[in-house]
């Protein structure tokens, strides 16, 4: 017997990788990304503490835009599909309220992880011909960055999704995700107070835990609400 959230999961992951906002993502940010540190005058490269790589320029650009990407995504796809009464079919087809949850959070996440590592892939070959290979340090500082972009992208999706299940219209599920604080502070806060010592995967550890808190949360808000 299939198991529906994997179902619903590959049936979704399909759905956005034929999406126009994908196509964006994966071909066309990292081409603009690309083009835009190209024709970045070199005194500004040189500007900025230290020489400014491409890989660096790739993963400022995703840091500043996934997020809120993904969050977007989610909390506009939910609230449309709830207003279009998507949700009432499952009635005729019994299908576990959780699974749909997971499946949306599970294929954005993917999806636009994906977008973040082909940019800084592409940063990272752009440096290699423009002969800027990365050190050992280099690239264990870039798969840090990595691992700490995926984890935001994480917070930022569950946030999305909640605010899809709270939200009745598209408009107040947007003004909610772009006006409200940002989660992924959340997770530096006990190293700030001193409560928890200061270290790279505790901060992965805060957030992992408060994605499976509020995917939680969302979850049971959803099974309450009547379709």
């Amino acid at each position: 017997m299939v198991n529906p959230t994997a179902l619903l999961i590959k049936d979704e992951l399909v759905g956005f990788a034929k999406s126009k906002v994908m196509l964006v993502l994966w071909v066309i940010l990292p081409l603009i990304a690309t083009a835009g540190f190209l024709i970045l005058p070199e005194s500004i490269k040189g500007n900025v503490g230290h020489r400014l790589t491409a890989t660096a320029f790739m993963s400022l650009i995703v840091a500043n835009i996934a997020g809120t990407i993904a969050s977007l995504m989610l909390a506009v796809d939910i609230v449309s599909e709830k207003n279009r009464k998507v949700y009432e079919l499952f009635i005729i087809r019994p299908m576990p309220r959780r699974a749909i949850i997971l499946s949306k959070f599970v294929a954005v996440f993917v999806s636009v992880t994906i977008a973040c590592l082909i940019s800084v892939a592409i940063g990272i070959a752009v440096d290699w011909v423009r002969g800027n290979a990365l050190s050992g340090a280099a690239i264990y500082d870039a798969f840090k960055s990595m691992v700490s972009l995926t984890a935001a992208i994480g917070l930022s999706a569950s946030v999305g999704v909640f605010f899809g299940v709270a939200s009745k219209t598209i408009l107040v599920a947007v003004i909610l995700i772009l006006f409200c604080p940002n989660l992924a502070i959340v997770p530096m806060l006990p190293m700030y107070f001193g409560l928890l010592p200061d270290s790279f995967w505790m901060f992965i550890a805060i957030s992992v835990g408060l994605v499976i808190l509020v995917l939680w949360g969302s979850i049971a808000l959803f099974k309450r609400n009547e379709f």
